[in-house]
């Protein structure tokens, strides 16, 4: 049954005042209270509901007659408060409405002194009695308490309707039905039911039920619709989790926040999700390789072959560091959002430079592939590719570009491009060095040549050795030119070094600084940097018996250190 007639059929039975009897079926998590919920707040703001009463009861946990019949007028409200939860106040209205109807009648059964027992008693007692021409939901039918049975529930809706005018939905998962409540279900299901509707929607269906319409949740109902999600439930605690990512993923490309938004609805659904086609989470979250299944040492079971057709439909999807970190907010409900915005910028990166190496690859093709007479929109795209992106393109690529520009007689504008590129990569000093392994030979260009010279030089001279120390631990590698500069500092030099460093730094310095020695096979530079940090310690550590203590730390011994 499609989700329109669902609709137009809770429609008709919301506008009618004829009593009767509608029971709502299907799986777990489908989203039958939220439809029904959604439906009933439609008609109420279109003025379609013909009763003016309505009562929602859950039966989890509701063991006997008695306790149903006083919780359906517990939850009374008028029309205006349709859709709202209960309150005290609401209670307090239908208590005294419920006097005021009876009035004179019940001053007989009110004791002359009730105590708050007794008027207690009391209501329970009338309070059937005002449940006249109201709607009623009865909800959890298959959660029911064991002190009550099913066909008493069954009687009393049909009481209701009969003797009441009143007009009852009852809502259930007959999936899990007991057997014995299934039997009687059954059984009186044609005496007692009117109509009886299978909610089974599509995922599609769920996302139009369930999300609102904005730009994130298009892209939530494209991911649930791809992997057919059709449990409202978990459609609702994608929603919620998403709503946690969204605003710490603002500031970074598209295709970030797109990512986050893919990865929270898989592992949302695989974390929740109880069907069998759902993929085990450990599975999904342990598979960080698009092309594990290809792997001959891995055997995978039927079940395992099943979940990776759903992944490989899901754009063949892998986990990386990035999606780890969505996967702690989907088992903790809370997300770190350091190590989030973290893996966040790594993979903006990626995303960046990919723009870039297209949008380079995008102004070559206008040279590459045509003869047309264009030679202007092509410098135009080759020069705007520079503004826009010179953080991702290789010294090579410059230097091919500005080549290309002179043999166009571009000069002026080649020599731009090659301030601009400089400026837009400043800070990297290794950029500059041609003497690095990738670059001999392969820049060409004089002008090119003679900047990077002169700026990795002029780089160089300003690195102090903190400076030096803290690139090499950014980037766990030494050039000859920083281990040359690290050579000829002098003792002295590494004393103050030492001694002006406090906290974790102090100790990844000496370190850095001594691991040659502890390596083996070094150099003549890696020599001289060792020997001078174990004799700038030696130093430190004959000013006190102290010092001497704490330089002992790092294997250096010092003999006779003064006291202090």
């Amino acid at each position: 049954m499609s989700i329109e007639i669902i609709e137009n059929q809770i429609g008709r039975f919301l506008a009618s005042e004829a009593p009767e009897v509608m029971s709502i079926k299907g799986a777990w998590g489908v989203g039958k209270t939220y439809a029904w919920n959604k439906y009933l707040a439609n008609a109420k703001n279109q003025k379609k509901i013909a009763l003016k009463k309505y009562s929602y009861v859950s039966l989890f946990g509701i063991n006997s007659l008695e306790d149903l019949k006083f919780s359906i007028f517990e939850n009374m409200m008028d029309e205006k408060s349709m859709g709202r939860r209960p309150t005290v106040e609401s209670f307090k209205a239908s208590t005294a409405e419920l006097l005021k109807t009876l009035g004179k009648k019940s001053l007989a059964i009110i004791p002359s002194s009730p105590s708050i027992i007794h008027y207690h008693s009391m209501i329970e007692s009338l309070s059937f009695l005002s449940l006249e021409k109201t709607i009623i939901c009865v909800d959890d039918f298959e959660r029911k308490g064991n002190g009550i049975a099913a066909q008493d529930i069954l009687g009393l809706i049909t009481q209701l309707k009969e003797q009441k005018k009143c007009k009852v939905v009852l809502i259930l998962n007959d999936e899990s039905l007991s057997e014995g409540s299934s039997f009687d279900y059954i059984k009186l299901r044609e005496k007692v039911i009117d109509t009886e509707l299978r909610f089974a929607p599509t995922a599609g269906d769920c996302v139009e039920i369930a999300l609102s319409v904005n730009t994130i949740a298009r892209q939530l109902g494209e991911n649930i619709v791809q992997l057919g999600i059709n449990n409202i439930r978990i459609i609702k605690k994608i929603e919620k989790l998403s709503a946690v990512l969204v605003p710490l993923l603002k500031k970074y490309e598209d295709h970030v926040l797109s990512q986050a938004l893919r990865t929270i609805t898989l592992l949302t659904w695989c974390y929740y999700g109880q069907s069998n086609g759902t993929p085990d989470y450990n599975f999904v979250v342990s598979r960080n390789s698009a092309f594990s299944a290809l792997d001959d040492e891995i055997t995978l079971s039927t079940q395992q072959q099943v979940w990776c057709a759903v992944l490989r439909n899901y754009d063949n999807y892998a986990i990386d560091e990035f999606d780890l970190q969505i996967a702690r907010l989907v088992e903790n409900g809370y997300v770190d959002e350091k190590r989030l915005r973290e893996e966040a910028a790594v993979l903006n990166e990626k995303v960046l430079a990919t723009y870039s190496e297209n949008s380079f690859q995008e102004a070559w093709k206008k040279f590459n592939e045509s003869f047309d007479d264009d030679d202007q929109e092509v410098i135009t795209c080759l020069s705007d590719s520079f503004k826009h992106n010179a953080k991702y393109i290789s010294p090579v690529n410059l230097d091919g570009t500005v080549r290309l520009l002179r043999y166009l007689g571009k000069d002026k504008l080649a020599t731009k491009i090659i301030d601009l590129y400089i400026d837009k990569r400043n800070a990297e000093s290794e950029l500059f060095n041609l003497d690095a392994s990738a670059l001999p030979g392969e820049i060409k260009d004089r002008e090119v040549i003679e900047k990077f010279r002169k700026k990795h030089e002029s780089l160089s001279e300003r690195l102090s050795l903190p400076e030096i120390c803290d690139h090499l631990l950014a980037c766990d590698s030494c050039s000859d030119e920083e281990e040359s500069h690290l050579s000829q500092a002098t003792i002295e030099e590494y004393v103050q070094l030492f001694k002006s460093q406090k906290g974790q730094k102090l100790s990844q310095y000496i370190d850095l600084c001594l691991k040659f020695r502890r390596l083996g096979g070094t150099t003549e530079h890696q020599e001289l940097i060792s020997d001078k940090t174990a004799e700038a310690l030696k130093i430190i550590g004959r000013e006190s018996k102290l010092n001497a203590s704490r330089v002992r730390r790092f294997g250096i011994k010092v003999e006779r250190p003064s006291s202090g």
